[in-house]
C-alpha cells in the first residue's frame, strides 16, 4: 500500500513539472512572438526595448532575430524600430541590452554618447528621415569615460592626439561640472540631456516629433545590474 502511494505521489510530481515545463514553453514562446511583430507607434517602440531590456536584467534573453533566415530577410533593406545613440564604451552592448537582433537597432555609437557633430547628427537625420524609425533613444551610462576626462581638470595636451578634442567637445555641455568629479553622474545624466536637447531642437525633428512619427528621449545604463531607465 504505501509503495503504491510512493509511485502515485511520484506519478503526481512528474505531471505537475511537466504542466510547469510546457507553462514555461508557452510563456517563452509568446514573448518570442510578440518581437517579431511590427511596431507602429512610439509607444510601442519604447515598450518593446522596455521588455528586452527586463529579460536581459533576469538574465532570460530570448535572441530574436539572430538566425540566419533573418539575415537573409533583411539583407536587400532595412527597417529598425529604433535608433539608439550611445556610447562607444565596450560595455555597453545596445542590442544586448535590449535584447534585440539582426535589423532591430539603428546604433549610432561615438565615446561620450555627443551628437555635437556633423557626421553624427547626419547620422541622426538618417535614422529618422530615413529609415522612420519610431523611437531615437540617447543612452548615457554609468561611469562613462568620456564625461570623466571632460569633467577633470584639464592636463597638458599632446598635439599628435584628438583625444583633448574630443573631450572638449563634451565639456561644453558639461561645463558646470569640471573640477567636480565626484558629482561624475549627475555630470552623465546632464550631458545625455544635453544631446537630447540638441536634437529635438531642430525643425525637421520637432516636425517628426510633433506628427507622432517619432519619440526622442534620454536614457542611462547602469553598467552593474544592466538596467536601463528612461527619462519619461
Amino acid at each position: 500500500m504505501k509503495k503504491t502511494f510512493l509511485l502515485f505521489c511520484a506519478a503526481v510530481a512528474m505531471c505537475a513539472c511537466q504542466q510547469t515545463a510546457n507553462n514555461n514553453v508557452n510563456v517563452a514562446t509568446e514573448a518570442l512572438e510578440s518581437t517579431m511583430t511590427e511596431v507602429s507607434t512610439p509607444a510601442e517602440a519604447l515598450a518593446r526595448l522596455e521588455a528586452g531590456n527586463a529579460r536581459y536584467v533576469a538574465d532570460s534573453l530570448l535572441f530574436p532575430h539572430h538566425d540566419h533566415k533573418r539575415l537573409v530577410a533583411v539583407a536587400p533593406h532595412q527597417a529598425p524600430f529604433a535608433a539608439v545613440v550611445t556610447c562607444s564604451d565596450s560595455r555597453v552592448p545596445a542590442e544586448m541590452i535590449f535584447d534585440q537582433g539582426i535589423g532591430d537597432i539603428f546604433v549610432i555609437r561615438t565615446a561620450g554618447n555627443s551628437v555635437n557633430d556633423d557626421v553624427v547628427m547626419g547620422s541622426v537625420d538618417y535614422a529618422l528621415e530615413h529609415l522612420g524609425v519610431k523611437i531615437l533613444v540617447v543612452m548615457g551610462h554609468e561611469s562613462c569615460g568620456g564625461v570623466t576626462g571632460a569633467i577633470t581638470e584639464e592636463g597638458e595636451a599632446d598635439e599628435h592626439s584628438k583625444i583633448d578634442e574630443l573631450l572638449g567637445i563634451i565639456r561644453q555641455d558639461v561645463k558646470e561640472y569640471v573640477g567636480k568629479p565626484e558629482l561624475l553622474d549627475e555630470a552623465i545624466r546632464c550631458n545625455t540631456a544635453a544631446q537630447v536637447n540638441r536634437i529635438v531642437e531642430r525643425e525637421n525633428v520637432k516636425e517628426l516629433v510633433e506628427a507622432g512619427k517619432t519619440m526622442v528621449i534620454g536614457a542611462y545604463y547602469n553598467v552593474h545590474d544592466g538596467s536601463v531607465s528612461f527619462s519619461k
